[in-house]
C-alpha cells in the first residue's frame, strides 16, 4: 500500500484520468474530492463489500436456475397440451352450434 501525506487542497493522480483532492480535515475525518470519468465506478468500502456479497448470493442462486426452469418448462408443456385440448373441444362445440 502506498501511503502519501497531503494537506487540504493538495491532490494526487491515479493514472491520467483520476484526480483525488484532499478537501477538508475535521477531527478524525477527511473529505476527499474525486474527479473521474462517469464510467469509473467509485464506491465506499462498505458498499463495495455489500455488492460483492449480493453478487455471490446471486451466483449461488443462478446455479439452481436450470433445474427450476426445467420444472417450469415441463409444467408449461403439460398445461399447453391441456389448453390445446380445451381449445379444440371448444371449436368442435362451436361448429356443431352453427
Amino acid at each position: 500500500m502506498l501511503v502519501l501525506t497531503r494537506k487540504p487542497g493538495q491532490s494526487i493522480y491515479i493514472g491520467d484520468d483520476i484526480k483525488i483532492t484532499l478537501k477538508e480535515i475535521k477531527g478524525n475525518q477527511i473529505r476527499l474530492g474525486i474527479d473521474a470519468a462517469p464510467s469509473v465506478k467509485i464506491y465506499r468500502e462498505e458498499i463495495y463489500t455489500q455488492i460483492l456479497e449480493e453478487n455471490k448470493s446471486a451466483a449461488a442462486l443462478s446455479a439452481e436456475v436450470p433445474q427450476d426452469l426445467g420444472d417450469v418448462a415441463r409444467a408449461w408443456s403439460s398445461q399447453k397440451a391441456q389448453t390445446l385440448d380445451f381449445m379444440k373441444a371448444s371449436i368442435k362445440i362451436k361448429k356443431k352450434e352453427d
